[in-house]
């Protein structure tokens, strides 16, 4: 497999059916469901199923290219699930979750919009391809390649008004106009594309036709397009994301979700919409030592979008997956922004969003060296003449972003995958696991009498709840245990199904002082039962936890 490599839908679903055919005890191909235009959206299915179905282990969430450009995390989905299947008979670790943990990978969960992005001839919409909130484009600058060259670049038109101007560095580049600068030759610049409507005076930028943001169509706090931008007209009402909402919320054995998106690098939890004073506390400081053990494998700082990733410090936003996934169901989840490119050009300790907004040209110019230095393809277009249509003479250069902003150099993205890779499965390792700690059968009587005692423990880091979030909405049930007894054996004492409680996990035993040190054994519970039945009958024992996973165990009287 070469990773440094962009994948096209059909490259997606090749590799994910020779894996399946490769592997056929391990790897399943399903489909999650269709796309708006009638693609087939794959799930990956990993798990060993010689050691039990996926449904009956606790299991980890994995999607990628929501948003149509941000395709780079297809090829991190697909990273993680190489690494499973060739690592399986060699690597101890990938054994051990295989053996154990279920894994549910979407690499693309978009491909309507992917195929738009990597087409010959571009084009970018934030989603997915239908029209929305209305079936004609409006008035306005629409983003397209106008002259055909398979780039959507900028466009810079020569305007005494203008607020751009060449740059003092390099002539490459453009800079801002200073707020009392006069005397220049300054520029508009806007994005390559054309006008609907024009009226030969005025320029603005037009709402896309595609309009739709999927990660504004979940349920949590979703809001109309009068308050959030891109939601649709209900929730989940776009088939990609009422595909993943049935998944995950008919699959209640996940306990941990992660959706990769481009760019920034960045670990993002929730909330969107609340500070973390409003979030449960012990959920809280779980996420930080989760974001901690991120960003030591990644490198990627970890914040919550309201602290730390606004678009708009007076807004918020609404309708997201990770919001939705963690608040309803319970579930761990984050937003993982692949790919920092002013990280890796050495601009550090920033603001990830206001940034953008201001920044010393400096900045600029150590961005261009670095993509000059680290990327095949030239990263910045020579400005050069072009008859608009619409607008007359103007000149399109700049960025191509797609390879360059938006996504990692296609020399680089193999690195970026294989860097996110170790954090899916650091977190699959943090799930919640049901073991049997003991089973024992002692024959009490000459008349067949025996008593059974079972202790089950929860092994892994999460409890069988998963979080108190998850405990608060009854996400999962609690473990419980039944027992299926042959004719002829009959109970004495106990009962024949019989509830456990939920199991704690080492995420209840966060701190790191011994001084006040204490573990108790709350990770454990037991029931006991005596039942009758002569001798060679076989009891089995069925033991189920939503989150932990299940089993099933068996004693022959004796």
């Amino acid at each position: 497999m070469d990773f440094n490599h962009y994948f096209s839908n059909d490259e997606v679903e090749s590799v994910l059916e020779g894996w399946a055919h490769e592997y056929p005890h391990l790897a399943r191909v399903n489909e999650l469901g269709k796309s708006h235009e009638k693609r087939t959206i794959p799930v990956l299915t990993l798990t060993n199923r010689e050691t039990g179905s996926d449904e009956d282990k606790p299991a980890i969430w994995i999607d990628s290219n929501i948003h149509a450009t941000e395709v780079a995390g297809t090829t991190v989905a697909l990273h993680i699930a190489h690494t499973l299947l060739s690592g399986y008979g060699s690597d101890a670790r990938c054994k051990r979750l295989l053996d154990s943990v279920a894994f549910y990978i979407v690499p693309r969960l978009n491909p309507d919009g992917a195929a738009l992005a990597l087409a010959e001839n571009p084009r970018y919409v934030r989603s997915g391809t239908r029209p929305y909130p209305f079936l004609e484009p409006v008035a306005g600058l629409h983003e397209e390649d106008i002259d055909g060259d398979g780039r959507i670049l900028q466009m810079r038109i020569p305007d005494p008004n203008g607020d751009w101007k060449i740059s003092s560095l390099d002539d490459r580049l453009m800079q801002k106009r200073g707020p009392d600068e006069h005397g220049d030759q300054y520029y508009r610049l806007l994005p390559e594309g054309r006008v609907e409507d024009f009226d030969g005076v005025k320029i603005t930028l037009a709402r896309p036709l595609q309009g739709l943001d999927f990660n504004r169509n979940f349920p949590f706090e979703w809001q109309p397009e009068s308050t959030q931008a891109g939601a649709g007209p209900f929730p989940a009402s776009e088939e990609e994301i009422r595909a993943a909402v049935s998944f995950i919320s008919r699959h209640n054995n996940i306990s941990v979700a992660v959706t990769y998106h481009t760019y920034s690098g960045v670990i993002l939890r929730p909330f969107s919409t609340r500070p973390d004073e409003e979030m449960e506390t012990g959920d809280l400081w779980v996420y930080e030592l989760m974001g901690e053990r991120g960003k030591e494998l990644t490198g990627y700082p970890c914040l919550s979008v309201y602290h730390g990733f606004r678009y708009h410090p007076k807004e918020v936003t609404n309708g997201g997956f990770d919001d939705w996934v963690y608040d309803h169901l319970g579930m761990f989840s984050f937003t993982i922004e692949l790919w920092d490119l002013p990280g890796r050009a050495g601009i550090k300790d920033r603001d990830f969003i206001g940034w953008f907004r201001k920044h010393p040209h400096e900045d600029d110019l150590k961005i261009l060296t670095w993509l000059e230095e680290n990327s095949d393809d030239p990263p910045l277009v020579d400005w050069y003449p072009y008859e608009h249509a619409q607008l007359g003479r103007v000149e399109i250069g700049g960025y191509d972003r797609m390879f360059t902003w938006s996504n990692p150099p296609r020399g680089i993205v193999g690195e970026e995958a294989a860097l996110n890779t170790s954090f899916a499965l650091s977190l699959a390792d943090m799930l919640p696991r049901l073991t049997v700690h003991s089973l024992s059968l002692d024959r009490l009587s000459d008349e067949g009498d025996h008593r059974l005692r079972l202790v089950v423990e929860n092994s892994g880091f999460l409890p069988t709840y998963t979080s108190a979030q998850g405990r608060k909405r009854v996400a999962a049930r609690p473990v419980r245990v039944e027992l299926e007894l042959p004719e002829g054996v009959s109970l004495s004492s106990g009962q024949a199904k019989t509830e456990m409680g939920h199991l704690e996990g080492r995420s209840g035993k966060l701190s790191v002082s011994t001084v006040f040190a204490a573990s108790p054994t709350d990770n454990r519970a037991w029931a006991e039962w005596v039942v009758r039945g002569q001798p060679g009958a076989e009891v089995k024992i069925r033991i189920r936890s939503d989150r932990a996973g299940s089993l099933e165990d068996s004693v022959v009287l004796r």
